[in-house]
C-alpha cells in the first residue's frame, strides 16, 4: 500500500485561521494592479481602521528575498499586488452591520421610485415581480 500523494490545493492567499490572533480578522488589500500602484486603496483602507500584518508575525509566509535585494527586510507580506492586513474583529462586524443597513434602506428606498409611472416594475416587501412593458410612450 502506497501513501496517497496529496491533491488538496492550497491558494497562495490562504491563511490558516490558528494563525489569525483572537480577535482580529485578516484580509488582503490591494496595493497595485497589473503592477500599477493603487496608494488611494491602501490609504482608504487604513483610514477605515485596517493595518498591514507585520511580517515578524508570520514568518514562513514572507519569501526570501529576490537576487539583489538580500539585504532588504521585509516588512509586510504581499502577495500578487496585495498586502495582508488586520483589523479588530469587533470593527469589522460593526462596519458589515453599518454596510448592510445602508445597503437595505437603498434598497427600501429604490422600492417606491417610479411608482407613479405605470410602465415602471414594481417591487415591494412580499415578493419581487415585474410587469410586462406592453406599450412606450414618445
Amino acid at each position: 500500500m502506497r501513501a496517497q500523494s496529496e491533491t488538496h490545493f492550497q491558494s497562495k492567499l490562504h491563511v490558516p485561521s490558528n494563525k489569525i490572533p483572537d480577535g482580529m480578522t485578516y484580509a488582503w488589500v490591494r496595493e497595485s494592479t497589473l503592477n500599477e500602484p493603487d496608494p488611494d486603496n491602501m490609504t482608504d483602507r487604513m483610514v477605515r481602521g485596517w493595518q498591514p500584518v507585520p511580517a515578524a508575525r508570520h514568518p514562513e509566509m514572507v519569501p526570501p528575498p529576490l537576487p539583489g535585494y538580500e539585504g532588504m527586510e521585509a516588512t509586510v507580506i504581499r502577495r500578487g499586488g496585495l498586502i495582508l492586513c488586520e483589523r479588530i474583529t469587533a470593527d469589522v462586524e460593526i462596519s458589515r452591520q453599518e454596510r448592510d443597513i445602508e445597503n437595505m434602506e437603498v434598497l427600501q428606498d429604490v422600492a417606491w421610485t417610479g411608482q407613479s409611472d405605470p410602465n415602471m416594475p414594481r417591487i415591494d416587501d412580499s415578493s419581487v415581480g415585474f410587469e410586462r412593458v406592453t406599450s412606450f410612450k414618445d
